[in-house]
């Protein structure tokens, strides 16, 4: 580098007609001045260099100071961001036989301070003028903008789809029989258009000898459903749905074998058919019971950490001291209690409360009953600080089952309309309430879905 030209590219050597004859120094100066403003170039310092650190050649010494520096100077990538030097700009000279004070340098690399001890040589680099025509620019920018697009879309990509917000029970009729590609495709759909985005799938329950309802074949087919379901609803979550009668043949929840046996089964539930979580339909659960929380805690345990699980959560049958219609069946006082809501909360991701079997005898009244559940169940879970847990209120489709169910008093009409009353009167904490699960898929007829998708889905 140290043998490139240091002389200034417009003093031209070959003289010419218009170029006059030499003169003094004062003179050559002052004739490329005015070159170099009729070209509308920066003009050179006239004062010898400061002395100390290494300075720039005058040629890249501005004349005119401005409050910015030259654009090819900018990064186009900062261009926008652009802040002006800290020091102010020096004020232009009255004439042009003043000699123009030398202004204050931006700061580069090459000018920092060496360490003490180590020299470094000054090398002179050749000055390069970058001009770019309007062409270049746009071409500059459309590079950039495609840039900032791709790195748009790659970040919404990788964004994981949050699941729609209802649910469904699905039972044998799906996991156990062989269905075509069509058939889940047209399932799917219904799902999609009526906003269910969480599968609650029918995999066994635990028999009163301790063993799992099922064969062989029926958990091969269970396998192949979920591969399948998983394929054309990837958006979906799929719990495998796992019941523990707890009073079958006497209580048993608290054998610790058979809670044992539950998270063993609970973890194949994952590892070999497939499912992305599992829910846990154990009942009767009583109010304060330490063996379900043993029995969760257990599931929890045998699962990887970031494997979500639900359970099925009775009611508030009939609450003392609540304004409500309480069944007349029921013994007073059949609820969970504040801290015991909590407590499960804390040990799961998502309660889905079955609102139904409440043994009513009139819609109005079946519909205060269910508010109450959506309002004191969200004041439970929102009152957790740091906790994500979810609640999702279940509504009756099935056939009468008397005398807890009749379809007359709890319907999907009379349901919805008490999960927006309790909403309503939840506030804030109806945040916790993320959506309505249907039970069940194999007894919702045609009615029942028009009016979920005009009552709930449409109306929200």
């Amino acid at each position: 580098m140290d043998d490139q030209p240091t002389r200034d590219p417009l003093d031209d050597t070959q003289p010419t007609a218009e170029r006059p004859r030499r003169g003094s120094a004062r003179a050559r100066q002052e004739r490329r001045r005015q070159r170099r403003i009729a070209a509308g170039e920066p003009l050179p310092s006239l004062t010898p260099p400061p002395s100390g650190p290494p300075t720039e050649s005058p040629a890249e010494s501005p004349a005119e100071p401005t409050a910015a520096f030259p654009e090819r100077a900018r990064p186009l990538s900062d261009s926008a961001a652009y802040t002006p030097p800290a020091w102010p700009p020096t004020a232009a000279p009255d004439s042009a036989d003043a000699a123009p004070p030398a202004l204050p340098r931006r700061r580069r690399r090459a000018d920092r301070p060496a360490r003490a001890g180590i020299g470094i040589p000054r090398i002179q680099l050749p000055q390069i003028n970058l001009t770019i025509d309007r062409v270049g620019l746009y071409l500059i920018g459309s590079v950039i903008f495609v840039v900032v697009v791709v790195i748009v879309l790659g970040r919404v990509r990788n964004q994981p789809v949050a699941a729609l917000p209802n649910a469904i029970w699905i039972g044998t009729e799906w996991t156990y029989e062989n269905r075509t590609d069509e058939e889940v495709e047209t399932f799917v759909a219904r799902l999609q258009a009526h906003q269910i985005g969480t599968v609650y799938a029918w995999v066994s329950w635990l028999q009163e000898n301790g063993e799992w309802r099922g064969t062989p074949e029926n958990y091969a087919a269970v396998a192949a459903f979920v591969e399948q379901f998983n394929r054309l609803y990837p958006e979906a979550d799929l719990y495998g749905w796992v019941s523990f009668p707890a009073d079958l043949g006497g209580y048993r929840m608290d054998d610790a074998n058979l809670q044992q046996q539950i998270a063993d089964f609970s973890a194949r539930v994952v590892d070999e058919f497939g499912f992305e979580g599992v829910f846990l339909n154990i009942e009767p659960v009583r109010n304060d019971d330490p063996n379900f929380l043993d029995l969760v805690r257990g599931v929890r345990r045998a699962l990887d950490v970031d494997v979500p699980i639900s359970v099925a959560i009775p009611p508030d049958w009939s609450p003392v001291g609540a304004t409500i219609p309480v069944p007349p069946l029921i013994v007073p006082g059949t609820e969970w209690s504040r801290d015991y809501k909590q407590s499960v909360a804390l040990l799961v991701d998502e309660l889905a409360v079955m609102a139904y079997n409440s043994g009513l005898r009139a819609a109005n009244d079946y519909s205060a009953w269910v508010a109450y559940q959506v309002e004191t169940y969200a004041e439970a879970v929102a009152s957790l600080s740091g906790v994500n847990t979810e609640v999702i209120i279940g509504i009756p489709t099935y056939d009468a089952e008397p005398p807890g169910h009749d379809p007359l008093v709890e319907n999907v009409p009379s349901a919805i309309a008490g999960i927006q009353t309790g909403l309503a009167a939840a506030g804030e904490n109806a945040s916790a309430v993320t959506g309505v699960a249907i039970y069940a898929g194999w007894e919702t007829d045609e009615t029942e879905w028009a009016d979920f998708a005009r009552m709930w889905v449409n109306a929200r």
